[in-house]
């Protein structure tokens, strides 16, 4: 995973729709695990978009990024949607592992392997 800001806005667009990709099931996950992938990717892809927020706003408040330039552009809509997005999948991912473990649970209280 990359870590800072790119100097082009675009990579940082590149960036995200690979996690797109990854989140929606188009492209495997970094992660092999059907239960722990979907909330172990969305919560480091979450991290990685909050880093990204972060930068901006630091870009906004030194000046360096401007009002209406293109980060700012991607940090109130492309950033903030899959932000949300991301947010979305990683609670899936959480609530899907607690079935599993309730399951399990269930599972060897009465007796099943």
């Amino acid at each position: 995973m990359p870590q800072g800001l790119p100097e082009d806005p675009a990579d940082v667009f590149d960036e995200l729709e690979g996690y797109i990709q990854v989140l929606l099931g188009h492209a495997d996950p970094p992660v092999d695990s059907p239960y722990l992938a979907l909330q172990e990717v969305a919560t480091a892809y979450l991290s990685r978009a909050y880093e990204i927020s972060i930068l901006i706003n630091r870009g906004e408040t030194e000046g360096r990024i401007k009002r209406g330039s293109t980060y700012y552009l991607l940090r109130t809509r492309s950033l903030r949607d899959f932000i949300e997005m991301a947010r979305k999948l990683a609670d899936l991912g959480s609530r899907r592992l607690s079935q599993e473990v309730l399951l399990t649970q269930q599972r060897r209280d009465s007796g099943e392997h």
